[in-house]
């Protein structure tokens, strides 16, 4: 592919997945793709930045390819950030290097003000990775590959294959960076690239490419379904809800997005929910509350006519004071304001309640073992967790649940439930306040 073919190719690509070239932060190795990534956004955008990460995997080698790439940069005029890091040996390297490299990326590309980080990843990786994910039996997620683009990171190269790679570089007479390691069976990836895909090839030329289109395809048909299964998915506060109604109407292929598309939104960075765990959640059941743990300190709740995800730790805020306006306290809005009227009516909406002003200042907080509140008529005390209990409130819930105390602690109100006898207003009441709280959507 001629030099000209291959950069419009490119712009192409760029255009399709809306890359901004502007002013791009390269990540360079010094290997082929990386070096003609460089050289593509040269001809495109005129104003990379280069960022070579040092790993010190393979001694000599490796401080070779930062002086090559040092030397590329000055020749070009480019700017060149070399940060050199330390990996102890040990399982999962490549990716911990991985992981390491884009950190430092984000990093350089805040301080120079890059709106994208491009990396030199091909068709051929698409077709790599797809090939890997099929022989680990991965679902749709895992078919479509390697994204285009996710936030700030792009790769402009995603639709071109090596060879065309090798060639643009072979037109241009540019020299590269070898990484011996690539060519030895070590790493599952290489044996798929030097073994599988060639075979693949011979017995279907084009092999690599029409696996990265398949990718692409899996792609687009994953969003759509995940678009679907979105409307299943509600946020509530700290919590997201799917609720049974939403789900009974979907296809199980569908209810299975739901569940990843609800977990992704209470972790955005983290890896997608394994199969195993996503049918653990919806086989949670209805027939009281039963929890699951999830990865990244997530809890699955089945609360009978919806299943919640929240995050493990119980809620930390401390008790705040309850002002005429609206209060923020644990994913609630809680609303203050004096009344000089009983509207009984009005107070008869559990998320309202008519206080005795005063009684005040009142304060708001999560229930605790141990509170007793005096429920308005019943003549006696009551455990606050056994009051929410006997409403039915689900038992992952109770502490999670606001009250509203006076300055001594005493609970004057539970959220949707019991009011205190010694709070409530009659007709020698002078003042009162009006309460009305709401979950945070």
């Amino acid at each position: 592919m001629r030099a000209e073919d291959f950069a419009g190719a490119v712009r192409l690509t760029a255009e399709r997945y809306r890359m901004d070239f502007s002013r791009p932060l390269a990540l360079v190795s010094g290997g082929p793709d990386s070096v003609a990534l460089l050289r593509v956004l040269l001809e495109l955008s005129g104003e990379p930045a280069v960022l070579h990460v040092d790993h010190d995997l393979r001694g000599e080698e490796s401080r070779e390819d930062a002086g090559f790439v040092r030397e590329l940069c000055e020749c070009l005029g480019v700017r060149c950030v070399v940060r050199r890091v330390e990996l102890e040996e040990g399982p999962n390297l490549q990716e911990r290097a991985r992981v390491v490299r884009y950190r430092l990326a984000e990093e350089l590309a805040g301080e120079l003000g890059s709106r994208t980080i491009a990396v030199g990843h091909t068709a051929d990786d698409v077709a790599e990775t797809v090939l890997m994910n099929l022989a680990r039996g991965a679902g749709l997620r895992g078919i479509s590959g390697i994204p285009p683009s996710r936030g700030r990171l792009v790769r402009p190269l995603i639709e071109r294959t090596r060879p065309e790679v090798l060639d643009y570089l072979s037109g241009l007479s540019q020299p590269y960076r070898t990484d011996l390691t690539n060519l030895t069976g070590k790493y599952a990836r290489n044996r798929v690239r030097l073994e599988v895909l060639p075979i693949l090839e011979e017995l279907h030329p084009g092999a690599a490419r029409n696996l990265a289109r398949a990718a692409a395809l899996a792609r687009e048909d994953l969003e759509a379904l995940e678009e679907l299964a979105a409307e299943a998915v509600e946020r509530r506060g700290g919590e997201v809800v799917l609720p049974a109604k939403g789900l009974s109407g979907l296809p199980p292929a569908l209810r299975r997005h739901a569940v990843r598309r609800a977990y992704a939104t209470m972790l955005p960075h983290a890896p997608p929910l394994k199969s195993a765990l996503v049918e653990a959640v919806l086989g949670l059941g209805t027939e009281g509350t039963k929890t699951l743990d999830l990865p990244g300190g997530v809890v699955a709740a089945a609360r009978g006519d919806e299943i919640a995800l929240y995050p493990a730790e119980e809620p930390t805020e401390e008790q705040k004071e309850l002002r005429v306006g609206e209060t923020l306290f644990a994913g609630w809005n809680v609303s203050a304001r004096e009344v000089s009227r009983f509207d009984p009516r009005d107070a008869s909406r559990a998320e309202i309640v008519y206080l005795d002003a005063s009684k005040g200042p009142y304060e708001v907080r999560l229930a605790r073992e141990g509170d007793i509140i005096r429920p308005l008529g019943l003549g006696g005390t009551k455990k606050v967790l056994r009051a929410m209990m006997d409403r039915k409130v689900p038992r992952d819930r109770r502490r999670r649940t606001p009250v509203v105390v006076d300055a001594r602690g005493e609970v004057a109100w539970i959220f949707f439930g019991e009011l205190g006898e010694g709070f409530k207003v009659d007709e020698a009441t002078e003042s009162m306040v009006r309460l009305e709280v709401a979950r945070i959507s």
